[in-house]
């Protein structure tokens, strides 16, 4: 229920760097109770992926209540508390990290920051943590960190870019909104992290989940970027 695209790219990345041959088993899921489905067995990588998807999870739920004070947030902090608490002390520095760089964001945001590069970093420096902390891949440290930090820039940039017209509606956040330049240039911004992210790829020794990270890297996020940027083009004029 809380999956996520950061997390699933993750797994595929860190489990990728390993040729080790996965057990797959067929069975049931809360959320596909009738017919069964395929589940990944003995994969510390994608295991590694789901707790990294439960902290984000956690955090993104305990943001909702605070700002919001919605019932969503409410139930979501409440219910993965007990997990996030587990986690907390499985991987100390990382969810230290985490809650800095959150906390660092949350500062950006309250004072209605425009200015995107540094807005875009505290998310950056989440990604980072995320595609650093898992100790087997630690020979690929250098470009798993390019690759995380330029895919949290993306990640932050496109969602404000897709966002804008509706947060200027609304009154929400988004440093697009502040910003000198507006969104002038943001697509150049966009593409150029995903340029990185592609260099990044090309360091790592990938033993398996190349079609579906190459799909992912080289076509899959240029479309979502020409599909917004195409958006934001036709909204201007």
């Amino acid at each position: 229920m809380t999956l996520s695209f950061d997390a699933v790219f993750l797994a595929l990345v860190i489990a990728g760097l390993t040729s080790d041959i996965d057990t797959v088993q067929q069975e049931h899921c809360i959320i596909h109770h009738i017919e069964k489905k395929p589940v990944v067995y003995g994969n510390e990588a994608i295991d590694y992926g789901a707790d990294m998807m439960v902290i984000l999870a956690y955090h993104k739920f305990l943001d909702d209540w605070k700002d919001e004070h919605s019932f969503t947030g409410f139930a979501g902090k409440t219910a993965l508390l007990s997990c996030y608490r587990k986690l907390s002390k499985k991987y100390p520095d990382v969810c230290t990290q985490i809650e800095k760089a959150l906390t660092r964001l949350s500062a950006l945001e309250e004072k209605k920051s425009g200015a995107l590069d540094q807005v875009s970093e505290t998310f950056a420096d989440i990604m980072e943590i995320l595609f650093t902390g898992y100790g087997p891949a630690a020979q690929s440290q250098r470009a798993l960190r390019e690759m995380g930090r330029n895919l949290g820039r993306w990640i932050y940039v496109i969602d404000a870019f897709d966002d804008y017209e509706e947060d200027k509606e609304e009154g929400s956040y988004n440093p697009l909104i502040y910003r000198k330049d507006g969104i002038e240039g943001v697509a150049d911004l966009l593409y150029n992290y995903l340029a990185e992210v592609s260099n990044a790829y090309d360091l790592l020794n990938i033993k398996k989940n190349k079609g579906i990270l190459e799909n992912i890297i080289f076509i899959g996020l240029r479309r979502r970027t020409d599909a917004i940027a195409e958006e934001r083009n036709k909204t201007n004029e």
